[in-house]
């Protein structure tokens, strides 16, 4: 099953132009905090929860009545922003907060409940770890909040919920938490248990914990643990669990074939069944199954984009319903776990358009607009995008998407290549994205590339960018550019390379190896010296125990010293002769600001070219977007001047 929603030519051929004079969308739109971010509907499917932006412009949670549809404001912080939420059962919600500031009506960052109604609000830690979907991959946990499932099955007893409780000597317990009055009770999982599932009476039957640098895989049966499996991550038997119903163990593997699939796993005989039972060609089935309090209803999965199979005939004939109500949409279904109304909530977005949320009735037909998350953003101004392989110079084939300017009919046209932040992770997604509909919008052909070492195309395609940062993972990057050129898309002459964190690190790496390639590039946080990245904190950038697969990915550190010192940016600064704009924040959790001013520094040196930025307390600026919009507006002039008009 492969979604390829537009072809390249079709894609130009329906491109809508707009008048030369058209003033350009303001670029705070772009950037600005989007006004609904996330919706969930209770498991009786009367109510919604909606995370909004708050008239001081923080992330507040609001609950809606389905039926009457008044709204309650039932978490709200002037010195903090909402993040994950969760239905824990009819009445009772969980949520986490971040963006701290001192001198507000919250104290920390952490783990909180609260009824639907606004009351008997808990601060339940501050050292629980953020629950997140055990099935579910990094992208989608960050992307949508709406999830049907959490580990499993969700727990709905006692207002409780499933935590991993980090200790003071770094040990890890799964627990059980009380939301009422935040106590602890340990669930007698494996040691080192990290992962789990549930099954449709709430009790976890499924563990997976890491042991020197192992996955460990436990089932409980008879109330006692027994272990499945023992394997490297990056083994070929290795095996990722998704889902436990009804005696049945289902996992994700390669199973000997170069995509994984979605196989049973037979647990009498500790083996998985030879046929898998969702594959799709050319993609990891790389998704999460949606359930509802007792059995499974499809598997969401990622192709080119996101996309549900059914196995429910009902879900099957309500997708289309509301795909004919909404046509030219991916319309993402959720429905409450033991539904008692007709309500369905609804996501709706594509390439030109952020994220809309409806409520659906199934008995009346009508639709009823939650909340949009870039209300005054006319998708008709939007750059319309499409997924491509091209062939690598060793054959192989790449991923890329290609986002078209909507200005002008004129190709081919100046190009930005933006690389991602982590290359370890799959990026690329038929979606609405500020900093590509934002380069677009300015005229600027976008690549995005997704080259060797990104995850989701298949375990060939992981391998091949095993310690090669720098080396034949750049090279991907720089034939993407060859390959939009020769098929009339990217004007060689006015090409840029731009990108934070790893894409930083990318730009620079392209500016040294392809110096008639690359006119410009421009790093934010980028990384500038791999040798140094193992001796600093590793909090949210990766887990620190799977840092073996990180060595085993980039290099180690000791043994590597040598090709790590001549893949880094800082050590090719005399080779990077070309205009470049470089931006490193204080207070940096990705790469240290030492870090960045040493390589501006080294760089300036023999390169005149050069711009610096500082920003406090980091380029992002999560809290207002300030610091964001700046450096956009700067990007926009650099590149202006560079390979504009």
């Amino acid at each position: 099953m492969k979604l390829t929603f537009t072809s390249l030519a079709g894609l130009l051929a329906s491109c809508t132009l707009h008048a030369a004079d058209e003033a350009p969308i303001a670029l705070e739109k772009f950037f600005q905090k989007p006004a609904t971010t996330g919706a969930s509907i209770s498991p009786d499917g009367r109510h919604v929860a909606l995370r909004m932006m708050s008239p001081a412009g923080r992330s507040m949670l609001v609950v809606m009545d389905a039926d009457t549809r008044e709204k309650k404001v039932i978490a709200n912080y002037r010195n903090a922003d909402v993040s994950y939420f969760y239905w824990l059962n009819d009445k009772r919600l969980a949520f986490t907060v971040h963006n701290v500031d001192d001198g507000g009506d919250i104290g920390k960052p952490g783990l909180y409940a609260v009824d639907r109604d606004g009351k008997d609000v808990a601060g339940l830690s501050y050292t629980i770890n953020q629950p997140r979907a055990f099935a579910d991959s990094d992208y989608a946990s960050n992307t949508y909040l709406a999830k049907a499932t959490i580990n499993g099955f969700p727990t709905r007893k006692e207002d409780g919920m499933l935590v991993i409780v980090r200790h003071p000597d770094e040990e890890q317990t799964l627990s059980r938490i009380n939301t009422r009055n935040g106590m602890l009770t340990d669930i007698r999982a494996p040691g080192g248990t990290y992962k789990w599932l549930t099954d449709p009476a709430g009790e976890v039957r499924v563990a997976v914990a890491r042991r020197s640098g192992k996955e460990v895989v436990f089932i409980k049966q008879e109330n006692s643990w027994r272990e499945l499996a023992s394997f490297d991550p990056l083994a070929p038997e290795a095996f990722q669990p998704v889902l436990y119903l009804d005696g049945t163990l289902y996992v994700r593997a390669y199973q000997g074939k170069n995509e994984a699939a979605i196989y049973r796993y037979d647990l009498q005989k500790n083996a998985l069944a030879d046929t898998p039972m969702i594959s799709v060609p050319e993609f990891d089935a790389d998704g999460y199954f949606v359930v509802d309090d007792k059995k499974m209803l499809g598997y969401r999965v990622n192709t080119d984009t996101e996309t549900t199979v059914w196995f429910d005939a009902d879900m099957k004939l309500l997708q289309k319903e509301v795909d004919d109500l909404l046509p030219g949409t991916l319309n993402t279904l959720g429905t409450g776990g033991h539904t008692e109304t007709s309500y369905v909530l609804i996501d709706a977005h594509r390439d030109i358009q952020d994220h809309i949320y409806f409520l659906y009735n199934r008995s009346s037909k009508k639709l009823l607009r939650l909340g949009t998350s870039r209300p005054d953003m006319d998708p008709d101004r939007m750059g319309q995008m499409a997924m491509e392989r091209y062939p690598a110079r060793d054959g192989m084939k790449i991923p890329v998407y290609v986002t078209f300017p909507n200005l002008h009919g004129k190709k081919p046209g100046p190009t930005v290549v933006l690389v991602s932040d982590r290359p370890w992770q799959r990026t690329g997604f038929w979606e609405w994205s500020a900093e590509v509909q934002f380069l677009a919008s300015r005229g600027y052909v976008v690549l995005q590339p997704q080259p060797r070492g990104t995850d989701g195309f298949g375990r060939a395609h992981v391998a091949a960018g095993a310690r090669q940062w720098g080396r034949a993972i750049q090279d991907d990057i720089a034939d993407a550019v060859k390959w939009s050129a020769q098929n009339g898309y990217t004007d060689p002459s006015r090409v840029c390379i731009i990108g934070g964190g790893y894409g930083g690190y990318a730009a620079m790496m392209g500016l040294a190896r392809d110096p008639a390639l690359f006119k410009c590039g421009a790093s934010w946080s980028g990384i500038t010296d791999l040798g140094a990245m193992f001796e600093r904190n590793w909090d949210g950038i990766a887990d620190q125990r799977a840092l073996p697969q990180l060595r085993a990915a980039i290099g180690d550190p000791k043994t590597d010293a040598a090709q790590l010192k001549e893949a880094s940016p800082l050590y090719n600064v005399a080779r990077i002769k070309q205009p470049v704009l470089l931006a490193y924040g204080k207070q940096d959790g990705r790469v240290p600001f030492s870090d960045g001013r040493k390589f501006y520094t080294a760089l300036a040196a023999g390169n005149p070219q050069v711009e610096w930025l500082e920003y406090a307390p980091d380029v992002e600026d999560e809290k207002t977007q300030k610091n964001r919009i700046d450096l956009w507006r700067r990007i926009e002039a650099f590149l202006g001047k560079q390979i504009g008009k």
